[in-house]
């Protein structure tokens, strides 16, 4: 694996300095990700053959806000795909352009996509479900599928994993409740009062709209309850009744995933004693993140539960694009780098260059973030393949537990993450997450 912790900050720094500009008028291609979402590598063989700039973000609200001026390409999770999709904003995939040949045949839109086998079992299942959800509601036509405005970048998880001691009753927890009633039992071996590290803290992703799903995930009701009545203090509520599971003023929350691995992956008893995030993030915390140490560590600990929070983020393309057809083709030639290299047919997903790289960059791409590819071509390399060669048996054995989502964790679209159902509710949720927040 080349990503390190040094990689995250580096990253992070090279994206905060370039400024942002109104996109469409100009043949810069901008291209807006999270933190720590893209290898440097792939970002820096971009920036070597195209116009391109890339601006970090923080929340896909924060893409909402700046999509229509300022954002060529963007990576959103599926519900803020329909949103903009609705508002007229979309760039309808032309999928004929990509020239992809699967099983002899030429992939033309979204459904022949979603049929060819370019996709893993999971994600077709959460196409399909959504598909079916967005049909109903009308947000797509018939013969639409939310692959004719997105192409899918990383599916992830939301899951806890800890250091130290196995904990069998943590272990064996089905759901969230359980964990978390678990983890409130004043357990020594997680509780930071009881070392004397001060980052010994529980590591959390900073995200107003996940956390709100995994707090109503612990009642059983999914993460997208009806939001639209909901007051500032309906919200303050169920966010409470998540934090009442910690120690106050021991949660370290960040919006930087870069962090939240670095932290985790320090070697016991340093750094967090536990964290609460995505698969990906914590499939490479429990390597090492780069740390020599660690990575030899056998005291780290994953916990695969039931009925938690889906995310599906997929690369879209603003429509505005359109209206300039030099600077659209390069915007389908960078997305195909991206996201779909190495699917046709004959081409090898592990093949790899003379340096060590791989031939193509949408592994390249997944060796960096280790997130779930939506490939099956990489999917299929990571669970039956010989990605991890080089570690022990064991090892291999929790970086596949963690790495793998299969179709039964995300046939009930309740627990993928939706829109929520007004501004108001919005407004409302995020008042009483940083009260809640500020409060831990």
């Amino acid at each position: 694996m080349k990503k390190t912790i040094s990689n995250f900050i580096k990253i992070s720094s090279i994206l905060s300095i370039i400024p942002i500009a109104n996109s469409c008028t100009s043949n810069k291609i901008v291209f807006a990700n999270y933190e720590s979402y893209m290898s440097e590598e792939v970002i820096h063989k971009l920036q070597s053959k195209n116009n391109i700039a890339f601006l970090p973000y923080e929340t896909n609200e924060e893409i909402e806000n700046k999509f229509s001026g300022y954002y060529d390409v963007a990576v959103p999770s599926t519900y803020e795909v329909i949103k903009l999709k609705k508002q007229n904003q979309l760039e309808k995939i032309n999928w004929e352009i990509f020239d992809l040949t699967v099983n002899g045949n030429k992939i033309k839109n979204g459904k022949e996509a979603l049929q060819s086998g370019i996709f893993s079992a999971a994600v077709c299942t959460l196409i399909n479900g959504l598909d079916e959800e967005y049909v109903k509601n009308g947000s797509l036509d018939n013969d639409e599928s939310v692959l004719d405005y997105g192409i899918p970048y990383f599916l992830q998880s939301f899951a806890f994993a800890y250091k130290g001691t196995e904990i069998e009753q943590l272990s064996k927890s089905k759901n969230w409740s359980e964990l978390l009633s678990c983890i409130n039992s004043n357990n020594k071996d997680l509780d930071p009062r009881f070392t004397p590290y001060k980052e010994r803290k529980i590591a959390i992703v900073d995200d107003a709209r996940s956390m709100f799903g995994l707090a109503n995930s612990i009642n059983s009701e999914g993460v997208n309850p009806d939001s639209s009545v909901k007051s500032i203090r309906n919200f303050a509520n169920i966010y409470n009744d998540f934090s009442s599971n910690f120690a106050k003023k021991y949660t370290y929350f960040n919006t930087d995933s870069g962090q939240i691995i670095s932290t985790l992956a320090k070697p016991y008893p340093a750094g967090a004693s536990c964290a609460i995030a995505y698969n990906g993030d914590l499939l490479y915390a429990a390597q090492g993140a780069g740390l020599y140490e660690a990575s030899k560590s056998t005291d780290f600990h994953f916990c695969k539960l039931d009925k938690t929070l889906i995310a599906l983020d997929m690369v879209v393309i603003n429509k505005k694009c359109q209206n300039n057809l030099s600077k659209k083709q390069k915007i389908y030639e960078i997305v195909k780098d991206i996201c779909l290299s190495g699917v046709n047919d004959g081409e090898i997903i592990s093949d790899t260059n003379l340096d060590g790289s791989f031939k193509y960059d949408s592994v390249n791409n997944f060796d960096y973030v280790e997130y779930t590819s939506p490939l099956s071509k990489i999917y299929d390399f990571v669970m039956n393949g010989d990605y991890f060669d080089g570690y022990t048996k064991s090892q291999i054995e929790l970086y596949r537990q963690i790495f793998n989502i299969d179709s039964e964790e995300v046939k009930d679209v309740n627990y993928i993450e939706q829109e929520m159902q007004s501004e108001l509710a919005k407004s409302n949720l995020h008042w009483a997450y940083m009260n809640m927040k500020y409060n831990m």
